[in-house]
């Protein structure tokens, strides 16, 4: 299974979540990461491995990267906004790779100079390709079930089990492994 990431690293929170608001008059197509004591500034990292296939200034979003990830590395699109990109369009970047940093202009994160909102990064995740509607978003939260924290590295998988092993376990008497039937 390849790996996920965390977009920002150890200490942040989510700011806003996936889904209906009220007080928007619509629903929120993302989740909105931060620090408390301030954003701006801060590195954004890869959630999964992938490619870069848009980025640069997007409406509702000041500038955003968007990833594709192909099946090896997890699949969907990833979205990144309110962002300063640091990579290039058609670059490939790895899971837990600095991509960007959060834009730490507060009009260019989702208000107006009239209503300025704090600095955050928005995170998207689509089941195929980015889409400004229809059913393909989906919340990030469950997606992140498990993800690392940048900078750490997976555990090694398990070695597999080979038949002698479960002789020696003790287990040979139940189900061998397969392959040795």
């Amino acid at each position: 299974m390849a790996p996920k990431y965390w977009p920002l690293a150890r200490g942040h929170m989510v700011t806003d979540t996936f889904g209906w608001r009220a007080w928007r008059a619509g629903t929120h197509w993302g989740m909105d990461f931060g620090r408390e004591g301030g954003s701006g500034g801060l590195p954004v990292f890869a959630v999964q491995g992938g490619t870069v296939v848009n980025l640069g200034p997007a409406s509702g979003f000041g500038q955003w990267i968007v990833l594709d990830h192909p099946t090896d590395d997890g699949g969907g699109t990833t979205v990144y906004g309110h962002i300063i990109p640091e990579v290039r369009l058609g670059q490939r970047v790895e899971a837990g790779q600095r991509i960007a940093h959060i834009n730490p202009d507060p009009t260019t994160n989702g208000g107006t100079s009239q209503r300025p909102m704090a600095p955050h990064l928005h995170l998207e995740w689509h089941r195929a390709v980015w889409s400004p509607t229809g059913p393909d978003r989906l919340d990030p939260l469950p997606l992140l079930a498990g993800a690392l924290f940048p900078g750490e590295t997976p555990s090694p998988a398990p070695a597999a089990q080979g038949y002698s092993d479960y002789v020696r376990e003790g287990f040979a008497q139940l189900v061998p492994p397969k392959g040795n039937r």
